[in-house]
């Protein structure tokens, strides 16, 4: 089977040198992160075919206009993202490039592994492109809009392996957004609308309007877009409309049945409705599409626990952590799944692991301080008070450090996180009780009895 994609190469500069300059558990973070990040970004522009290899990262997408942007938002993603990663003064800085080009591919038959010439040369374009920077080639330009894109002309040069001497390559940097917004509706195509939904994706509260009317643009203009349907299925599960959503993530796998992230996403909605087995049928479809699918795999894992099979979750767990060892949610989601099979102390290594990988990870601290409570309850009061600083909301925390403190006799402090907690949570049962045990403490009975008896109320309505 051949067919013409544009394909997309990622690569960290450097990477080679860094083997030999950083621990080997650092620069395994590096590349894992670098891995997990673009994986995730090409799931949402909708590529066809990944591959992941020590050379680089392949991507294949059905159009130039998509593998250029999602280009550009790697590279400025990766940017920010590669701060946190190289903080340490002996750590090796590892820029990105990409490169890519538009030309026919194979499938190799009864597997999902691509060969062609268009993948070769695209490779060959990364190798020559300059650190965080997105070169193409002259076929990419022919069909992209240009008017849209900032770029330059970067020079020729001879490319291994391709069958003319030299080739004109070009450093796309932008995308011009005044040019894009001034653009007829009238004249925009499925896959602009597409392209403009997700740009506007995680902006704010509003842009949700906004991003659904794109991709309800996109498939009345193409009823068969799956990514569309994907990801209209996501925004109609986050603002409550579980019918919708349904009907857009099955529409979807009609389109495209080995799609992973609708597999991934519709397993997510199934599971919120309490069907635990189908959700846990599509988990297993997402892995098997891709089986490096760490998201899935710690999803996945979350419900074999939730549903009694605690020797395979386990594996799912030890498995996310294998493919992404810096998840920090994984690793505290792992840590919870220890504590309660009673290993404390690895349950608390995976916490701590989790708050050195994102130390304002409020739940992490606040499983760790639990976890503390009876060991080393001034230890668990600093990160009760940790999770409440990354999260002031927090109710569990507050009411948690108000029994530390109750306990420990500072009645004034506890009664100021009692409070928090009532304030968030005013008809919490356990809440309620303590308050009133606090009040009893400081022979105020009638206020002790005020809150004794919303606790009472409180439990009646459970």
């Amino acid at each position: 089977m051949n067919i013409y994609f544009a394909a997309v190469f990622t690569d960290l500069v450097r990477h080679s040198v860094a083997w030999a300059r950083m621990p080997r558990d650092n620069i395994t973070h590096v590349i894992a992160e670098h891995r997990y990040l673009s994986q995730s970004l090409a799931s949402q522009y909708g590529r066809r075919h990944e591959n992941f290899t020590g050379d680089g990262h392949l991507y294949l997408f059905e159009s130039a206009d998509v593998a250029v942007h999602f280009g550009l938002k790697l590279i400025a993603y990766w940017k920010q993202r590669r701060r946190s990663l190289v903080a340490a003064p002996s750590a090796q800085d590892m820029p990105m490039r990409v490169g890519c080009h538009f030309g026919e591919c194979f499938r190799m038959a009864d597997e999902d592994a691509w060969i062609g010439r268009a993948i070769n040369i695209a490779k060959r374009v990364e190798s020559n492109a300059e650190a965080d920077s997105l070169f193409v080639t002259q076929t990419i330009l022919e069909l992209i809009d240009l008017p849209v894109y900032q770029f330059v002309e970067a020079g020729f040069f001879e490319l291994r392996g391709d069958f003319l001497p030299q080739r004109q390559l070009y450093r796309v940097s932008s995308i011009d957004s005044l040019a894009l917004s001034a653009r007829s509706e009238e004249a925009m195509t499925a896959e602009d609308w597409f392209l403009k939904g997700v740009s506007v994706a995680n902006q704010s509260t509003a842009g949700v309007d906004e991003e659904l009317r794109c991709y309800n643009r996109a498939v009345q203009l193409r009823a068969s877009y799956p990514e569309a349907h994907n990801n209209l299925g996501v925004l109609h599960k986050t603002i409550g409309n579980p019918v919708l959503a349904d009907e857009h993530y099955q529409e979807a796998l009609r389109h495209w049945p080995q799609y992973p992230e609708a597999h991934y996403n519709y397993a997510i909605l199934l599971e919120a409705l309490g069907e635990h087995a189908e959700a846990a049928a599509h988990y297993r479809e997402a892995i098997r599409s891709r089986p490096d699918y760490v998201d899935a795999w710690l999803r996945y894992a979350g419900l074999l626990e939730a549903t009694g099979n605690r020797f395979e979750a386990e594996r799912h767990f030890q498995e996310t952590l294998r493919l992404r060892p810096g998840f920090a949610e994984a690793h505290n989601n792992y840590g919870v799944f220890l504590e309660r099979k009673g290993n404390t102390a690895s349950a608390q290594s995976h916490y701590a692991e989790a708050l050195r990988l994102q130390p304002d990870y409020a739940e992490a601290h606040y499983n760790l301080a639990s976890s503390l409570e009876l060991s080393d309850p001034s230890l668990a009061e600093d990160h009760y008070r940790a999770a409440i600083f990354a999260d002031p909301d927090y109710a569990e925390a507050h009411n948690n450090l108000a029994v530390l403190l109750h306990e420990a006799g500072d009645l004034d402090a506890a009664e100021e996180h009692y409070a928090n907690a009532l304030r968030l949570r005013p008809d919490d049962q356990q809440t309620n009780y303590n308050l009133g045990l606090l009040s009893q403490a400081k022979g105020d009975n009638d206020r002790a009895e005020m809150f004794f008896k919303r606790a009472r109320v409180a439990n009646a309505r459970q």
